[in-house]
């Protein structure tokens, strides 16, 4: 009995030391995005995709995370969502780490679910944001040029924002359909779009009014993530996700689902550590 209850005390040990290691590592994931009509001066244009950081410290004052953007070298920075931890809120932590990312390269940000939990907390958020020079985008656009071309970037306030008295919080498909149309709205069909928006569920409809690229996060790539199968679940789409992780095409329209790199409801993650992404846009052949 003694040398089970000892062999357990050891796969207890080896396991914790697993989950230490697997929670406190970032896997840098890279992908090359084809556009179409993408205009000369963007080729090889770098975007590092920070996602779902729930306030998190990975190394001492996060410097695993801006080590490992700086060494990416991006043209900009884009911040999907979930910044901030309705459950366990930071905002310090959060601005101390854009402190530094702001330095690296222009940093662009938008809301996620849990910024729309504590308005007062998105509101500091916010104001901390603007006075370090982040460009937060709440339901708007802007453009982004070099040498005389563009392309639009767009940001999206995450779905539970567009959430009213005569459309609850609960009414996915009815608020669904006002984001869209706001973001069909603000699309220009001069030049290339890149939308930032949290979740990626709604990807068939992006693709449906055109946009060329789309960034999402909100699902922790399924937190735990099983070989050979990918993520077990997500908050929007069930067990055994589509759209947990990775790079998705359709027709001409393209997105990248970061698996995001902090927790929340589960303190930890299992085959599944934060991620940080890098994408760099190609003109479609």
């Amino acid at each position: 009995m003694p040398y089970i209850l000892l062999a357990i005390f050891v796969l207890i040990v080896i396991w914790g030391i697993y989950i230490y290691f697997e929670n406190n590592r970032i896997d840098v994931s890279r992908y090359e995005v084809n556009v179409k009509d993408l205009p000369e001066s963007f080729e090889n244009y770098k975007i590092v995709q920070i996602s779902d950081f729930h306030n998190n410290m990975l190394g001492s004052e996060n410097c695993k995370l801006t080590d490992a953007v700086e060494k990416e070298s991006p043209d900009i920075i884009v911040i999907t969502g979930d910044y901030i931890d309705s459950r366990n809120t930071n905002v310090d932590i959060s601005l101390a780490l854009t402190e530094k990312l702001v330095k690296i390269a222009p940093v662009y940000y938008v809301t996620g679910n849990h910024e729309r939990r504590d308005l007062v907390v998105l509101a500091e958020l916010e104001r901390g944001l603007k006075k370090l020079g982040v460009h937060v985008i709440r339901s708007g656009s802007e453009f982004l040029e070099r040498n005389g071309e563009k392309i639009q970037l767009i940001g999206a306030d995450d779905l539970a924002f567009y959430a009213d008295e005569s459309l609850p919080e609960r009414d996915v498909d009815k608020q669904s359909y006002k984001m869209i149309d706001e973001i069909d709205s603000m699309k220009d069909d001069a030049c290339p779009t890149i939308l930032l928006e949290h979740r990626p569920s709604f990807f068939d409809d992006y693709a449906c009014i055109g946009i060329d690229v789309t960034f999402a996060g909100h699902e922790h790539g399924g937190q735990f993530r099983l070989p050979f199968i990918g993520g077990l679940y997500a908050p929007d789409e069930g067990y055994f996700p589509k759209y947990s992780e990775g790079m998705h095409t359709s027709g001409d329209s393209t997105m990248i689902v970061s698996r995001g790199l902090g927790q929340s409801v589960f303190p930890f993650r299992i085959n599944n550590s934060p991620e940080l992404v890098t994408a760099v846009l190609k003109r479609k052949k």
